[in-house]
């Protein structure tokens, strides 16, 4: 919201032009630029107060915040003596530099600071072309004694951007109402006269020497008019001698008076610019003993600051605020009027900066200001503004000058001054340029074909190095940059190699290419289609172990538990006979991988092992119950059994069997994996039922039809609940929309499975195949290390007890009791024999060697005319390893891995209990909270009688956070084991 005028305001003007006081009033505009001291009570216009009777200009920490919103120039209207100072504060204030540099980070780097100098300095140049345009005095306030040469690059980038900028100015001040022709035409109210203040003289002048008579006096100039003298003479001289000012003003930056003084040396500072050394000064004189000494004449100087102990500061006459008051007259109601002479200038040096610098305003004033030197000058231009017209003026050039859409233009002839400006850049940029291509022949000397990211990550740092050796300047992060990205796009134009990670930790050797199911992500996608190869292979044997073949690194569990063995399988184990896992079986088309939760805590997986734990030892199967009844022993007597009497039984007794294996099979290829422990009928009800039927028999075994009948009815009753009790509906449906991504573990959620399955069950043939003198004649295996070990389980066996000489021929009662024997079942004898089953752990190495192992860490070692003398006792009852070292003659050992699982069950003996086998593996293929592994089965698979059993492990074991590979540490080996509760068997009665 615009505000009324106001003697203090800055640029941009915020107020209302149109509430302008007096607006036709004639101004003269007094500009003031340069550097300060560190002082911050003051400024280079503090010594402007004394003029203008008022503490205006107060130091960088008291200018005028509240007004100046934006931008550097303080500016302030004296409207008794109608002049527009203007004060233009920048980095050459040293105090403002100074807490700059206070609010910067600590971890400020040169890069910025140099770019915020920059900044500052283009900010500056800006401003500083902006009063050369506005303005008819100029004062350059320097705080030595010494001109800077400095700013004559300076005013020559000024003055060339002046004169590009003028055709713009032209139509700027077209616009503005109140422009005569002369100042439209000229782009500024004239050229500026430059005065030049130093604050500290070359000399030590002593303010005896205008007072006394001395013999100084008699001299023509004093020395410090003689020193002023000789300033002018030397600043002229090096204006002239580079060009800055000619002889026609008109067309110079600025000019300088050629029959008046310009240059001023302030002799003596009368003011308190610090109140704290002010007191600190008076301290000294007050506090600190002085000795008495003689009394010095008037015409003695005081002694030097060598000839003294102490330090004594100069005595200040009187204490003064902060600025001292003029005394001069104030001006009447003519501006161009002064009372200024000789005689009415006083020792105060108030005075006399006052009359240097009103001299110049008068002329100004009076429109006398010539500065052409030679016979045929032309009349220079000269404008004298009203207030009014002015500010319009300045407003539009400071938007001209300070707008940042000028900046990015880059034929904008403000760009060319940033250009200009920056003579380091420049010279950065050339320096760059020529060490950027060295750089990039760096990077790429010596490439391979294609190569991947940690490569190419390596030779941009060597191209750095070699940028960074010659490089210089602030344009060094600017090219660095650059060539990154050079690096980049000569590595991604068809030298990019594919970075797919195996399982196992090797790198695609490939170009990037996409996989054959992959597609393509747009019509300029030219990468070639392929598989993944890391060139990485290793010996593997197929799910029998039969044949042994080259397997490809694997780039993802299917490939590395699945797809590998199926394909061997079409040549080798298609045809042997297979129980199957329970797989993923989908309804609908749009079936997805399920998402897996977070990892259970530590403690969940805990309850999950003892709950693993308690269901290997609670292992049953439907006919588990009823199989210790016998029709012998439930009538409490000894006798025949039903096979003996009868040989339909046994052929019932062979159906029964072939029934539970087809059972079992049905039930290991149910997708729905029905849990059959969890839904059998009561114990109760199963006891009540068959004390029904003993009954039954009892009642019907007086005849032998009504014998053999019962015994039909028994053996039918019996079929018919077990398999009532087999086909119980299912506790758990699987998902058939949803399937689990990874391998199943003990912490997969439940209801789903896997799309294949990771572990494979095949019979190599009878038991017969396998000779415990011979071995398993299986490729691969090391010299004597391919026998399995025994495992012999004790069972009863019931033997006919044939019946005695006297028996048989006897007479009399002898023969009617054997008459009556003949109707009563035959007497049995039981007797403990052991049925012998062969298991084996076979570990394979990557280099395809096969061995069995009788312990953790114990290799089967046999020679030709040898036997095993080892059992299974030890894989029966001790976790074994899933990693051990492998005996191979290499020079550099290798570690090897369970891989098959070998059962030989045995064949069903007569008159001894069959025996079934039952395995459940579960594996730990790292520490904990690692899951365990398991096929997917709720209870141990059972195995069928006479057969040589082969269970292929997997290969690699991943779940949805993590593979879990083998461990590098030989110490953390011992976390990773297949659990003991992996061997049972159960003896059907």
């Amino acid at each position: 919201m615009a505000t009324s005028f106001e003697n203090f305001f800055g640029f941009p003007i915020k107020f209302d032009l149109s509430s302008v006081p007096n607006p036709e009033t004639k101004i003269c505009v007094v500009s003031i630029f340069g550097k300060g001291r560190l002082n911050p009570f003051c400024s280079k216009a503090t010594s402007l107060n004394p003029i203008l009777n008022k503490d205006v200009f107060q130091g960088t920490e008291a200018y005028f915040k509240h007004q100046i919103q934006e931008g550097n120039i303080e500016c302030f209207y004296d409207s008794e003596s109608h002049v527009m100072f203007l004060h233009l504060i920048s980095f050459y204030d040293t105090n403002l530099l100074a807490k700059k540099c206070q609010e910067l980070a600590d971890d400020v780097n040169a890069q910025e600071l140099y770019r915020l100098c920059h900044d500052d300095d283009l900010k500056h140049a800006k401003t500083l072309l902006l009063l050369f345009n506005l303005s008819h005095i100029i004062l350059l306030y320097h705080p030595g004694s010494t001109f800077d040469l400095s700013y004559l690059k300076l005013f020559h980038i000024l003055d060339n951007i002046r004169q590009k900028v003028q055709p713009d100015f032209i139509d700027l001040l077209a616009t503005i109402t109140g422009v005569s022709k002369d100042w439209a035409n000229f782009g500024r109210v004239c050229t500026p006269r430059m005065l030049f203040v130093f604050e500290t003289p070359a000399i030590d002048v002593q303010p005896e020497d205008t007072d006394n008579g001395s013999s100084k006096m008699s001299k023509k100039y004093p020395p410090m008019k003689k020193l002023q003298m000789c300033i002018e003479d030397m600043i002229f001289r090096i204006l002239r001698k580079t060009r800055a000012i000619t002889n026609i003003s008109n067309n110079s930056l600025f000019s300088v008076p050629i029959n008046q003084p310009y240059v001023y040396l302030c002799t003596k500072r009368n003011e308190v610019s610090d109140p704290v050394d002010f007191l600190l000064s008076q301290m000294r004189q007050n506090c600190f003993p002085v000795q008495e000494v003689d009394p010095q004449p008037a015409t003695q100087k005081p002694k030097p600051y060598s000839c003294c102990r102490r330090k004594l500061n100069a005595p200040v006459p009187d204490l003064l605020p902060l600025s001292a008051p003029s005394t001069l007259p104030t001006p009447a109601s003519s501006p161009a009027k002064f009372p200024l002479s000789s005689s009415s200038v006083g020792r105060c040096q108030d005075q006399s900066l006052k009359e240097f610098l009103w001299q110049h305003v008068e002329m100004v004033f009076s429109k006398t200001v010539n500065d052409n030197v030679g016979r045929h000058g032309i009349e220079p231009i000269f404008e004298l503004p009203n207030l009014g017209t002015w500010l319009q003026v300045a407003n539009g050039m400071h938007k001209y000058f300070l707008s940042e859409e000028n900046d990015t233009t880059p034929a904008h002839p403000l760009a060319t001054l940033k250009n200009l400006l920056d003579i380091s850049m420049r010279f950065s940029e050339n320096r760059c340029n020529k060490v950027l291509p060295l750089a990039e022949s760096a990077y790429q000397q010596d490439l391979p074909p294609f190569y991947i990211t940690s490569y190419h990550l390596n030779r941009v740092n060597k191209a750095k190095r070699v940028f960074a050796q010659y490089a210089r300047g602030p344009a060094y992060d600017r090219y660095m940059t650059e060539l990154e990205v050079s690096c980049e796009r000569f590595w991604k134009a068809g030298r990019q190699q594919c970075e797919a990670l195996s399982l196992t930790g090797n790198l695609c050797t490939n170009k990037v290419h996409r996989l054959p199911t992959e597609i393509a992500s747009g019509p300029d996608d030219k990468r070639p289609v392929a598989q993944h190869s890391s060139q990485m292979k290793t010996k593997a044997a197929c799910n029998c172990g039969k044949v042994q073949a080259d397997k490809d690194d694997p780039f993802n569990h299917k490939n590395a538990n699945y797809e590998f063995y199926q394909e061997l399988e079409s040549n080798c184990c298609g045809w042997l006979e297979h129980i199957q896992f329970p797989v993923f079986s989908p309804t609908t088309p749009d079936a997805r991988a399920a998402s897996i939760p977070s990892p259970p805590a530590p403690q969940q997986l805990e309850q999950t092992q003892e709950n693993t734990i308690v269901k290997d030892i609670e292992k049953t199967d439907a006919f588990s119950t009823l199989s210790e009844l016998s029709l012998a022993l439930s009538l409490g007597q000894l006798g025949p059994t039903a096979a003996e009497l009868d040989p339909k039984i046994s052929q019932i007794d062979e159906a029964r069997e072939t029934t539970e294996i087809q059972d079992g099979e049905l039930q290991l290829t149910d997708e729905t994996e029905v849990k059959t422990v969890n839904n059998r009928i009561s114990t109760e009800e199963q006891s009540n039922k068959c004390r029904t039927l003993e009954f039954i028999f009892i009642f019907f075994s007086i005849n032998k039809f009504v014998y053999h009948l019962a015994c039909y009815c028994f053996i039918f009753f019996k079929l018919k609940n077990s398999l009532l009790f087999t086909k119980s509906p299912p506790s758990r449906q699987h998902s058939t929309t949803e399937y689990l991504p990874y391998m199943i573990h003990t912490k997969s959620p439940a209801g789903l499975l896997p799309l294949f399955s990771s572990f494979s069950l095949c019979r190599l043939g009878s038991s017969g195949l396998y000779s415990h003198a011979v071995g398993l004649e299986l490729p691969g295996f090391l010299p004597g290390s391919n026998f399995l070990l025994p495992w012999d389980i004790p069972v009863k066996t019931e033997q006919e007890k044939w019946p005695s000489v006297s028996e048989t021929f006897g007479s009399g009662k002898k023969r009617q009791q054997r008459k009556l024997s003949k109707t009563a079942p035959l007497e049995t004898a039981e007797t403990v024999t052991s049925v012998r089953i062969f298991l084996g752990m076979e570990y394979e190495c990557p280099r395809g060697h096969r061995f069995f192992c009788s312990g953790p860490d114990k290799v089967i070692k046999v020679s030709s005319n040898s036997i095993v003398k080892d059992n299974a006792g030890r894989l029966v009852n001790m976790d074994m390893p899933l990693y051990t070292a492998c005996h191979c003659k290499q020079p550099k050992g290798c570690m090897s891995q369970l891989m098959h699982v070998y059962i030989v069950t045995p064949r069903d003996i007569p008159n001894c209990p069959p025996v079934r086998v039952q395995i459940g593996p579960f594996i730990q293929p790292g520490p904990a909270p690692c899951p365990l592994f398991h096929p997917g089965l709720d209870s141990p698979i059972e195995l069928p009688a006479d057969g040589v059993w082969v269970l292929r492990l997997p290969h690699i074991y991943q779940d949805e956070h993590c593979i879990y590979l083998m461990p590098n540490e030989h110490q953390q080996l011992h976390n990773c084991y297949i659990q003991k509760s992996m061997f049972n068997y159960r003896i059907l009665q």
